[in-house]
């Protein structure tokens, strides 16, 4: 993570010099002007991105509102609906993609028409993909960038794609990591 130290000596001296007036009248302006000043947008943009995160994921998982931890532990154990799968593909995610991180589509054909859930292994794949999909797409705030970065290949991954890093969940979690690098402003 970036200190606060290691931001401001990247800033240009302008900026900072006001950084602590803005702050205090954050509270009393409004917007347009809130977001002329680069500290404070950037804080609220980051809260708004983590609650769009959160969102997006409980939608993509069929869920009213963000569970828990141990809500997504309950979920996983209680297997998702296959109709989960449909969500990831109107969020942009190929039926390739879906079928080697999620289940083969002859598999789910079969669960559809039997009126099966996903098996808990289904159920966690799915989980974490739509994990890294919320992710990225609240990162890079567009749809069409977040599927872009993710199939894009990366020399941090040995020339793999991000979104062929999620097969494993170690390669998630270097994928996550990535992500989290960006949103704090280094390129990953």
């Amino acid at each position: 993570m970036l200190s606060e130290k290691s931001v401001g000596a990247n800033k240009p001296k302008t900026k900072a010099s006001n950084k602590t007036p803005a702050k205090k009248s954050a509270s009393r302006t409004t917007s347009a002007s809130v977001s002329t000043d680069i500290p404070d947008m950037k804080s609220i943009t980051r809260e708004q991105r983590l609650r769009h995160e959160r969102v997006l994921f409980s939608a993509l998982l069929a869920q009213s509102s963000p569970p828990s931890d141990m809500g997504i532990v309950k979920l996983v154990h209680d297997r998702l609906p296959v109709n989960v799968v449909d969500r990831f593909l109107a969020e942009g995610v190929t039926q390739q993609e879906v079928d080697k991180l999620v289940a083969p589509r002859r598999t789910l054909t079969h669960r559809r028409a039997n009126k099966e859930r996903l098996t808990v292994d289904e159920s966690d794949r799915a989980v974490r993909l739509a994990r890294v999909v919320a992710q990225t797409e609240s990162v890079f705030d567009n749809k069409d960038k977040a599927m872009r970065w993710l199939r894009h290949p990366m020399k941090r991954f040995d020339g793999k794609t991000p979104i062929e890093m999620l097969d494993t969940d170690v390669g998630s979690r270097l994928v996550e990591e990535a992500l989290v690098q960006i949103d704090e402003g280094f390129f990953a």
